[in-house]
C-alpha cells in the first residue's frame, strides 16, 4: 500500500505495546508497580487471520479489537523484553548429516491423535516473564471416540522438558510416576454430549478476556460422530482432572463429562456446556473448527451439510452485557443471525470460517470448490476456486481461507482447479469483485492444504521479495495421496510473487523447489516462523507419507530456498498434523522453551520415530514437541 494514510503498526502500537508487553500498572495512590500477566495463545486461527505491519489507520484501529492482531504485531515487530534474550538462528545442515531435529518428548494419545491438517492450541500465561511450567499448556483434540480409557481432548503442562540439545527448563527429579523429562498431563477429558460418545476431529480454541479474568481458563471445541449432529462445547477445565497419580505421562484415564452445566461454566470447575448444532442425524463436522470473535464473544462453526452457525455468549467474558448478572448464560445459537442462528451456505462440507474485523464478513470454503463470503446482514457471495466436480475427489476446499484484513485480500487453495490439470491458489478481494488464480503443480491427485507467507509479506505485499509459499506435487502419483504408494510424483514447494497493490502475480509461480520423489505426496499445512530477535525467517514443510522422511525446515530469510537450503530431514510417523510454534522465549536462557508442537499421525504407543505405519488409516497418535534449540 502506498500514500500518506498508510502508517506503520509501530506508530499506533507503541503506547499499547509499552503497557501490555511489560504488563505493569500503577494503582492510584499506592506508589507500587503491580505486574499483570500478559497472556497469549496460538491456535489454528492465528495462521488464518493475518495482520500486516502497516496499513490504513482506520483498518488498523478496527483490527485492534482482535487479540490475534496484537499477538502478530508483537511477535514480528517488537524487540526482546523481560524473557526474550537474543538466540542464535537455525544453522543449515547438510541433508545427509544425522538430524538434530529430535523430539524432546512424545506422549501417546490413544487410538487416534489430532487429525491431519488440524491443530493443537497453545496457551502462554505471561509472555513478559519467564516461561511457566505450571501454567503454560497445550491442548490436543483427539479424533477418536471418547471412553473411560480414551480421551477426546487432553492438555499437557511442564512443556519445556526434555534432553535434546539441553536439559529442559521444566525438567524435574524422576520418580516412579514421572519421567522428569517429559510434559505431564494437565487434564484429560472424555466430553460426551453425543449418545455413545464422539470424537473431536477439528481444532480447539482458547478463551480470551480483555480484562484477563478468564483468559486461558476455558476451551471451546466441537464433538462429532456419524449419525448425530455435531455438538459445541465450552470446557472450564480443572487442573488434575483425568491425571493418573501413578503415571503423569498417561493421558488415557480421562474424566468423563456426560452431564452439563445449565449456566456458563465457572473457571476451574471441571464442568462443560453442550449445544447440539441442528436436529439432523447427519450434521457431522469433520472440517470446521470454531472461530471466535473475541470482541463480541461469538463463535462461528459449520458442518458437513453446508450449514454455518453463529453462537453467542461463548466464554461469557466481562465485557459481554449478557453476562453482567449473577446468572450467566450458556452458549446458545444467536437467533438474530440467519434463521435461528443458522445459514445454509452450500450443499457440501464447510471448512472452518474466518471472521474479518474490517468488513465484518465471514469467509468459508466448501467441498463444492467454492469460497463463500457472508455479510453481517446474511448476504452470501461465492467465487470458484476448485473444480467442484463431485466425481473428482480433490477439487474441494478442505482448509480454511486465509484472510488478510489490512491489505484487503482473502486466499484459498484447492487440489484441482477447473479442468483438473493443476492445483490452484486464488487471491480475491474482500468483495469478490476481482480475483487472481495461480496454477500449482499437477492437479486432481491430492488435497491441497494451507499455504504460508514469508515475513516480507507482513511488511507489505508490494515489498520486493514478498512471497506466498504453496506446496503441491509434480508428475503423476501412482496411488493418489496414499501413503502406501511406493512411487509417485515429486513433492514441490512453490513461491508466488506479488505486484502493484499487492495483487498476486498470475501464471506459473516464479519460484519452485523440488524436494524429491514423495510417495503419498499430500502436504501438511505449511508453517512459517519468524524470529524477530534475530530477523530470521524459516519455513517448515511436511508430507503425509509412510516410513520415509516426511518433515524438513529451510531458511527463507533472504531468498527463495534451493533444495540444499532445507535441512534436518526427519521422519515422524505418517507426518505431522497442523503445527504450532511458540517462539516467545529464548532457548539459550530457558532450555526447551521455544518449541514446535504437533501430533505424529499413525504412531503407536511406543511413540518412536520409526513405528513404521503403512497406511494413513493406521490408528494411533502421539503428541510431540520439538525444541528450536535442537535445530541450531
Amino acid at each position: 500500500m502506498q500514500g500518506k494514510n498508510v502508517v506503520q503498526v509501530g506508530i499506533i502500537f507503541s503506547a499499547i505495546a509499552v503497557l501490555l508487553s511489560f504488563g505493569r500498572t500503577m494503582p492510584a495512590g499506592s506508589g507500587v508497580v503491580t505486574h499483570h500477566p500478559v497472556p497469549e495463545f496460538h491456535d489454528w486461527s492465528t495462521r488464518h487471520l493475518i495482520f500486516s505491519n502497516q496499513g490504513l489507520l482506520p483498518d488498523l484501529h478496527l483490527v485492534e479489537s482482535d487479540p490475534r492482531a496484537f499477538f502478530s504485531w508483537r511477535t514480528r515487530t517488537m524487540e526482546s523484553h523481560d524473557r526474550r534474550e537474543p538466540r542464535l538462528p537455525f544453522r543449515p545442515l547438510r541433508p545427509l548429516r544425522r538430524s538434530n531435529m529430535q523430539r524432546d518428548w512424545s506422549i501417546y494419545l490413544g487410538t487416534a491423535g489430532t487429525a491431519p491438517a488440524m491443530y493443537p492450541a497453545k496457551f502462554s500465561f505471561d509472555v513478559t516473564q519467564k516461561p511457566s511450567c505450571a501454567n503454560d499448556y497445550i491442548v490436543y483434540p483427539i479424533a477418536a471416540t471418547g471412553s473411560a480409557t480414551q480421551p477426546n481432548i487432553v492438555a499437557f503442562n511442564n512443556l519445556y522438558s526434555g534432553t535434546a540439545g539441553a536439559n529442559g527448563y521444566c525438567n524435574r527429579t524422576a520418580s516412579s510416576s514421572d519421567t522428569g523429562t517429559a510434559a505431564t498431563v494437565f487434564w484429560s477429558y472424555n466430553v460426551q454430549g453425543i449418545a455413545g460418545g464422539g470424537a473431536v476431529p477439528t481444532s480447539p480454541v482458547i478463551s480470551y478476556d480483555s480484562n484477563g479474568s478468564t483468559t486461558g481458563q476455558k476451551v471451546a471445541f466441537v464433538e462429532s460422530d456419524p449419525g448425530s449432529p455435531a455438538h459445541f462445547h465450552v470446557l472450564a477445565w480443572k487442573s488434575g482432572d483425568g491425571q493418573s497419580a501413578s503415571n503423569l505421562q498417561n493421558a488415557l484415564v480421562p474424566k468423563t463429562i456426560s452431564t452439563f452445566t445449565a449456566n456458563a461454566p465457572v473457571a476451574g470447575s471441571g464442568t462443560a456446556t453442550d449445544l447440539a448444532l441442528g436436529a439432523s442425524t447427519s450434521g457431522t463436522d469433520t472440517h470446521s473448527s470454531p472461530f471466535v470473535d473475541y470482541a463480541d464473544d461469538v463463535a462461528y462453526v459449520g458442518n458437513d451439510l453446508g450449514v454455518l452457525y453463529r453462537i453467542k455468549d461463548v466464554f461469557c467474558v466481562a465485557a459481554n452485557p449478557d453476562c453482567a448478572g449473577t446468572t450467566k448464560p450458556v452458549p446458545s445459537l444467536d437467533t438474530t443471525w440467519g434463521t435461528g442462528g443458522a445459514l445454509t451456505v452450500c450443499s457440501g462440507a464447510l471448512t472452518a470460517p474466518v471472521f474479518d474485523y474490517v468488513t465484518f464478513n465471514v469467509y468459508v470454503g466448501c467441498s463444492d470448490g467454492k469460497l463463500y463470503s457472508i455479510s453481517k446482514t446474511g448476504t452470501i457471495k461465492s467465487i470458484v476456486v476448485g473444480d467442484g466436480v463431485a466425481s473428482k475427489t480433490y477439487g474441494a476446499i478442505v482448509d480454511p481461507p486465509i484472510v488478510d484484513s489490512i491489505n484487503g485480500y482473502v486466499y484459498a487453495v484447492s487440489g484441482s482447479a477447473a479442468g483438473g490439470a493443476n492445483g490452484v491458489v486464488v487471491q480475491a478481494t474482500m468483495s469478490f469483485s476481482s480475483s487472481v488464480s495461480v496454477p500449482i503443480g499437477a492437479g486432481n491427485q491430492c488435497n491441497m492444504h494451507a499455504p504460508a507467507f514469508n515475513n516480507l509479506y507482513y511488511t507489505s505485499p508490494t515489498t520486493t521479495g514478498a512471497l506466498l509459499y504453496v506446496a503441491g506435487v509434480s508428475g503423476t502419483v501412482s496411488q493418489p495421496c496414499s501413503v502406501s504408494s511406493t512411487t509417485g510424483g515429486d513433492i514441490m514447494v512453490y513461491g508466488v510473487t506479488f505486484g502493484t497493490g499487492g495483487v498476486m502475480t498470475s501464471g506459473t509461480p516464479a519460484h519452485s523447489v523440488d524436494l524429491g520423489a514423495g510417495p503419498g505426496a499430500e502436504w501438511a499445512p505449511l508453517l512459517e516462523f519468524y524470529n524477530a530477535t534475530t530477523a530470521t525467517d524459516w519455513l517448515f514443510v511436511a508430507a503425509l507419507q509412510s516410513n520415509q522422511t516426511n518433515m524438513a525446515a529451510g531458511s527463507i530469510t533472504s531468498a527463495f530456498p534451493t533444495g540444499s537450503s532445507f535441512s534436518e530431514f526427519v521422519t515422524y510417523g505418517l507426518g505431522p498434523s497442523g503445527m504450532i510454534v511458540d517462539n516467545d522465549a529464548s532457548a539459550t536462557t530457558y532450555a526447551q522453551a521455544a518449541s514446535i508442537y504437533f501430533n505424529a499421525l499413525g504412531e503407536n504407543a511406543a511413540c518412536s520415530n520409526n513405528s513404521n505405519p503403512s497406511v494413513l488409516t493406521d490408528t494411533g497418535g502421539c503428541a510431540v514437541k520439538l525444541t528450536q534449540a535442537a535445530l541450531e
